[in-house]
C-alpha cells in the first residue's frame, strides 16, 4: 500500500513510501507497518513508539511536532491522531455493508440495535449487529471488548460481512467511541438518538460535553440525505432538529403526538403489552410478551429503522410478536412455582435504573419490588446517591451488594449508595452470590425482583482479577432450589407463606375452598370461620372426615393438616387478595340495588360457553362469600365474575379492594337497605365505591335509565375509566333495546350496539331479562367479538331460584305455575316483578299474587310500600294477597277490585292455593328474604308441606 493514498496533504517526496498495514499497539505491530501513537487518558503511546520500531514499524503518526525522516523512519505529525488511525482502517477496508445504521444515547442502544436484528431475520433478511452483546449475525456470535469496537478491528469486521453478504448492519456508537473518533471515515446512511441522562462523566467531566459527543454522530458522520431518529418527547430534540434541517437530513421521531410514527394506545393485557400505533396514516397494533413500557420505544425505533432497510411497514408489523428479550435487558430469568419474577437487567445509570423500576411497578401493580444492585468502581461516583434514592422510591426490599469495584474500596462504594436508603429496606451482603441468593430465598408469592447493573455480563472485576461471574447463572441456580420447596399449586404456596407453615407438605393437593363442612368434599380446603351463631372450628373433624386435605384453623394444635392462625376470615381474605393480585384472570364485578345476582349468572353461564369462567354461587356477595368465591378461581379461568353487595356505606369499597376489578357494573339504584343510610344519594354514593377500586385503565358499565347515571359517569371520568352504557329507552347509550319480535317460542331481542344492528335470542321478554341482556352484551363485548356470537348464547339461561324463574307445580291435586320471586325484595325489583308478571300472556283472573313485607327501609318504609300499591293500580293485575305488617300499606292503597286477603300466617298461602287457584293458573310470590317467604316457596317447589 502507498501512503499517498492515504494521506493527501503531505509533500510528494513521502506520498510514494510503502506501508504493509497499520497497528496502534505496539506489541502487534509488524515489518512496514503504520503505528498510530494515541495519547489518551492514561498510556500516552508515544511512550512506546521505540518498541514499534523494534517491531518492524517503519512510519510513525504521533502528536510530537517533529515530521520527517529519523534514522529511516517516517514522522507524520497528527493533530487528531485517533481521527488519522480511523480514516485510514476504513480506507483500507474499503468494501463494506451497503446499508450501516449507527444508534447512540445513554441507555436503549443495545436493545433497540438488538429489536432491529430480530425484525430482519424474521423476514429472512441477512442482518448483523455490532454493540456490547458482541457481534451478531444469523450464523454466530462473537464477543467484544468494547461497545464500540477500535477501528482496525471494526474496519476488518464489516469487510469481512460484506464478504459474507451482509448489507444491513446496526452498530452502537458509544460516547466514548464517538469522542476517540472510532467511526471517523465512516458514513452512515440512518442515525437513531435515543436519549441522554447521566452517565459517563467520569470521562465526559460535563454534560454538556457528553452530549455534544453524542450529536458529533448527527453532524459529522451521516450521509448526503441520511435519515434520522429519535424521540419527540426528549429535551434534545430541537437539537437534533437543527442538525437535520441544515443538512437536509429526514428526521422521522416517535411519541405520544404529533410524531411520525404515533403511539395511540398502550395497555398490559396478563404477561402482554398491547400498542396501537399511527404510520403513514395508518393504524396498526401489535402485542408483546416484553416486560417494560420502554421497550416499546426501542422497539418503534428498530421498525422505522427497518423500513430504511427495504421492508415493508406490513411486514414488520407482523413479526413484532415474535420478538425476544434482549439479554440482559429487563430479561426474565427463569420461572418460579410460586409466580414471583426474578428480571435482569442492565441498569447502571440513574435514568436507566428508574425508567426499569417505574416500569415495573407500573405494569406490576400491586406487587412487592426488590433490587439487587451496586455501582462499578473507577466510575462516575456522583450517581452512586442517586441510585440508592431511586431504589429507595420504588423497591420494598433493597439487596445492596457488589458490582465491578475495580480498583476502589467496595465498603466506600456501597456507603456511597446506602445514605439514600432507609435502615428498614436494606440487606448489604458484598458477596453478590450470596446477595441474589438471599433475595430469591426472600420472595413470596408474586414479588419482582430486579437483578441490575450487570445484565449480560459474564465476569466481576476485583482490582486486577476479573472472575468469571454471571447474575444470570446465579438467578437460575437458586431459582432451582426454590422451586423444590414449592408447590405446583399457587394456592398452596400463598397459604404456607402467609401462616409461615413449613409442615404443611407442598404436595399436598388442593380443590375448593369451603366453609361450609357440609359442601366439603375430597381434596377441599375447610377454612373454620366464626360467625354469629356458628363456630366453624366445632366443624373441623367433619370437614376431615368428609376429605378435606387442609384446614385453616383457630385455637387449636397445628398439625399435617391444620394450619393455626388467628382470625380465618381474615386469613382467607388476604390469601384471596394475594391470589388476586397473581390471577390472569379478567374480573368482573356487579353491584346495584338489585338484579346482580341474574346478571351474574347471565355472564358467567354465557362466558363459560366461550371460555374458561368462574363465578360466585348463589348470593355470596358478602365479606364472607366474595373473598371465598375469589379463592375459588382456577388458575386457567380466563373470567371471574362476582357480585358485591352492602348493607352500609364502606363495605363495597372493602371488598371491591379485594377483587380489583377489570370491568365494574352498576345496575342501579334503589332504596334497598336504606335503613342504614340518610338518602337515597348515600346509597347511590356508597355504590360508587366500586369505581375508585377498578384497575387503572378498565370499564364501568352503566344503566343509563338510572337516575344515577351521570353521577357515577362523573367519578368514573375522574378516574379515566371507559365507560360504556345499557339503556332500554335511551338509543344514544352504546347498548340499546331496537325492537322485539317473536318467532315461534323464541323472542328476538334485536339491539343498537356502538350504532350498529345485532340480534339474540331470549325465552322470555320480561324488563328484568332485557336489561341483563343488554349489560351482559356489553361486558361480553369487551373482550369478544360480539358479532361473532352464536344467536343463542343467551337462550337457554335460565332464571335464578327465588328470582323470577317460573316452575310448574303439581300440588294439592292441582297443576299451576308458580313465578318464584320469594329470595328478597326492595322496591325496585318489586315494581320490575310486577311490570314482568302483568306481561305474562294470561287471562288476568288468572293470575294470583302473594307480596310480603319489604323490609330495611327504616323511615321510608311507608311511602315506598304506598308507591308500589299505586303501581300495581297502573297495571291490569288482580288477586292481589299480602302477608305481614308493611305490605298492608300497599294493600290499603291498592284499587278494591285488585285486592285479595290479608294473610295472616304463611299456612294460609296453602289455603289460598287450595282453595283459589285453578289449574293453568300463576301465582307470584314476593318478599324479603327475613320474611321466610322464600324458605315456604322452596317448600312448595319440593311438595314438602306438610311442616305448614
Amino acid at each position: 500500500m502507498i501512503l499517498g493514498n492515504f494521506i493527501k496533504e503531505k509533500e510528494l517526496k513521502f506520498k510514494k513510501k510503502y506501508f504493509s498495514g497499520i497497528c496502534f499497539d505496539s506489541t502487534k505491530c509488524k515489518k512496514n507497518n503504520i503505528f498510530f501513537a494515541i495519547k489518551g487518558s492514561k498510556i500516552d503511546g508515544n511512550r512506546f513508539i521505540n518498541h514499534a520500531i523494534q517491531k518492524g514499524a517503519k512510519t510513525i503518526i504521533s502528536n510530537q511536532k517533529f515530521e520527517g525522516m529519523k534514522k529511516k523512519i517516517l514522522f507524520i505529525r497528527s493533530f487528531n491522531v485517533r481521527k488519522s488511525l480511523s480514516e485510514f482502517a476504513y480506507t483500507i477496508y474499503k468494501d463494506k455493508p451497503k446499508n450501516i445504521i449507527a444508534v447512540t444515547g445513554t441507555n436503549g442502544k443495545s436493545s433497540v440495535a438488538d429489536f432491529y436484528f430480530q425484525i430482519l431475520k424474521l423476514n429472512k433478511k441477512k442482518v448483523a449487529s455490532i454493540g456490547t452483546l458482541g457481534i451478531k449475525t444469523q450464523n454466530y456470535i462473537q464477543k467484544v471488548s468494547n461497545t464500540t469496537i477500535d477501528p482496525i478491528n471494526l474496519s476488518i469486521i464489516l469487510n469481512k460481512l460484506k464478504k459474507e453478504r451482509i448489507n444491513n448492519v446496526i452498530l452502537e456508537a458509544s460516547s466514548h467511541g464517538l469522542k476517540q473518533s472510532r467511526l471517523d471515515g465512516l458514513k452512515f446512511g440512518t442515525g437513531i438518538f435515543t436519549n441522554l441522562s447521566h452517565d459517563h462523566l467520569d470521562y465526559h467531566k460535563t454534560f454538556s460535553d457528553y452530549l455534544k459527543s453524542k450529536l458529533y454522530l448527527f453532524e459529522k458522520l451521516l450521509k448526503k440525505k441520511a435519515n434520522i431518529i429519535t424521540d419527540l418527547e426528549i429535551p434534545e430534540y430541537k437539537k437534533i432538529k437543527e442538525i437535520a434541517l441544515k443538512n437536509k437530513f429526514n428526521i422521522e421521531t416517535i411519541s405520544n403526538h404529533g410524531s411520525s410514527l404515533e403511539i395511540i394506545s398502550h395497555e398490559y393485557h396478563n404477561e402482554k403489552q398491547i400498542v396501537k400505533i399511527r404510520y403513514n396514516k395508518n393504524i396498526h397494533e401489535f402485542e408483546t410478551k416484553l416486560i417494560g413500557k420502554i421497550q416499546i420505544k426501542n422497539i418503534l425505533m428498530a421498525m422505522i429503522a427497518a423500513t430504511k432497510s427495504s421492508l415493508s411497514f406490513k411486514k414488520i408489523i407482523n413479526t413484532i410478536h415474535n420478538l425476544k428479550p434482549v439479554s440482559g435487558r429487563l430479561e426474565q430469568i427463569g420461572i418460579i412455582k410460586n409466580n414471583s419474577k426474578v428480571i435482569l437487567d442492565y441498569a447502571h445509570t440513574p435514568d436507566a435504573l428508574k425508567t426499569s423500576l417505574s416500569n415495573l411497578k407500573e405494569q406490576f401493580k400491586n406487587r412487592k419490588i426488590s433490587i439487587v444492585f451496586g455501582c462499578g468502581g473507577d466510575r462516575d461516583k456522583a450517581k452512586r446517591g442517586m441510585m440508592g434514592k431511586i431504589a429507595n422510591q420504588y423497591c420494598d426490599r433493597i439487596y445492596l451488594t457488589d458490582d465491578n469495584p475495580r480498583y476502589e474500596n467496595p465498603k466506600i462504594i456501597r456507603t456511597s449508595i446506602r445514605k439514600n436508603i432507609n435502615k428498614s429496606k436494606i440487606y448489604e451482603i458484598s458477596n453478590r452470590a450470596n446477595a441474589i441468593k438471599k433475595a430469591i430465598f426472600d420472595m413470596k408469592t408474586g414479588d419482582i425482583l430486579i437483578v441490575a447493573g450487570k445484565g449480560h455480563e459474564k465476569t466481576q472485576e476485583y482490582k486486577k482479577i476479573k472472575k468469571l461471574f454471571s447474575d444470570q447463572e446465579q438467578i437460575l441456580k437458586n431459582i432451582t432450589i426454590k422451586n423444590k420447596t414449592l408447590s405446583n399449586n399457587l394456592k398452596l404456596n400463598i397459604l404456607k407463606e402467609l401462616s409461615n407453615s413449613n409442615n404443611i407438605s407442598h404436595k399436598i393437593k388442593i380443590k375448593n375452598a369451603s366453609i361450609n363442612s357440609k359442601e366439603v368434599k375430597k381434596n377441599d380446603i375447610f377454612f373454620a370461620i366464626k360467625g354469629k351463631n356458628k363456630d366453624g372450628n366445632l366443624f373441623v373433624k367433619e370437614a376431615l372426615a368428609k376429605g378435606a386435605s387442609l384446614t385453616i384453623v383457630n385455637n387449636q394444635k397445628k398439625t399435617k393438616k391444620k394450619i393455626v392462625v388467628k382470625d380465618t376470615l381474615k386469613f382467607l381474605t388476604e390469601a384471596s387478595s394475594i391470589l388476586r393480585d397473581n390471577l390472569s384472570s379478567k374480573i368482573i364485578s356487579i353491584t346495584g340495588s338489585c338484579g346482580k345476582t341474574s346478571l351474574k349468572e347471565l355472564v358467567g353461564r354465557s362466558l363459560n360457553k366461550i371460555s374458561k369462567a368462574t363465578y360466585s354461587p348463589k348470593s355470596f356477595n358478602n365479606k364472607f362469600g366474595v373473598p371465598l368465591s375469589l379463592f375459588n378461581v382456577k388458575k386457567n379461568d380466563v373470567f371471574g365474575i362476582f357480585e358485591i353487595g352492602m348493607d352500609k356505606k364502606g363495605e363495597i369499597d372493602y371488598l371491591s379492594k379485594i377483587i380489583k376489578p377489570d370491568v365494574g357494573v352498576i345496575t342501579n339504584i334503589s332504596y334497598a337497605h336504606i335503613k342504614n343510610f340518610e338518602s337515597i344519594n348515600e346509597i347511590a354514593l356508597a355504590k360508587s365505591e366500586i369505581i375508585k377500586n377498578i384497575k387503572d385503565g378498565g370499564y364501568l358499565i352503566l344503566n343509563k335509565d338510572d337516575k344515577f347515571y351521570t353521577f357515577h359517569k362523573k367519578i368514573g371520568l375522574k378516574r379515566n375509566l371507559k365507560i360504556i352504557s345499557f339503556s332500554l329507552k335511551n338509543k344514544s347509550a352504546t347498548a340499546s333495546l331496537d325492537s322485539i319480535t317473536h318467532e315461534k317460542s323464541k323472542y328476538k331481542i334485536s339491539i343498537n350496539f356502538y350504532e350498529k344492528k345485532v340480534y339474540f335470542y331470549l325465552k322470555s321478554f320480561f324488563e328484568s331479562d332485557l336489561k341483563n341482556l343488554l349489560a351482559a352484551i356489553l361486558v361480553i363485548s369487551i373482550f369478544k367479538n360480539i358479532h361473532t356470537l352464536d344467536k343463542n348464547i343467551f337462550y337457554n339461561h335460565k332464571a335464578t331460584n327465588g328470582r323470577g324463574d317460573i316452575v310448574k307445580i303439581r300440588l294439592l291435586k292441582k297443576k299451576f305455575f308458580l313465578m318464584d320471586e320469594s329470595y328478597n325484595s326492595n322496591p325496585l325489583s318489586l315494581k320490575s316483578a310486577i311490570i314482568n308478571f302483568d306481561k305474562v300472556k294470561i287471562d288476568n283472573s288468572k293470575k294470583h299474587l302473594v307480596l310480603g313485607d319489604m323490609l330495611e327501609l327504616g323511615k321510608y318504609s311507608k311511602r315506598l310500600h304506598i308507591e308500589i300499591g299505586k303501581n300495581i293500580n297502573k297495571t291490569s293485575l288482580k288477586n292481589v294477597n299480602v302477608i305481614g305488617n308493611h305490605i298492608k300499606w300497599t294493600f290499603n292503597n291498592l284499587n278494591r277490585n285488585r285486592r285479595g286477603i290479608v294473610i295472616k300466617r304463611k299456612s294460609q298461602i296453602i289455603d289460598l292455593i287450595k282453595n283459589s287457584l285453578n289449574n293453568n293458573d300463576y301465582l307470584m310470590i314476593k318478599g324479603s328474604n327475613s320474611t321466610g317467604l322464600n324458605s315456604l316457596v322452596n317448600q312448595i317447589k319440593s311438595g314438602k308441606i306438610d311442616a305448614l
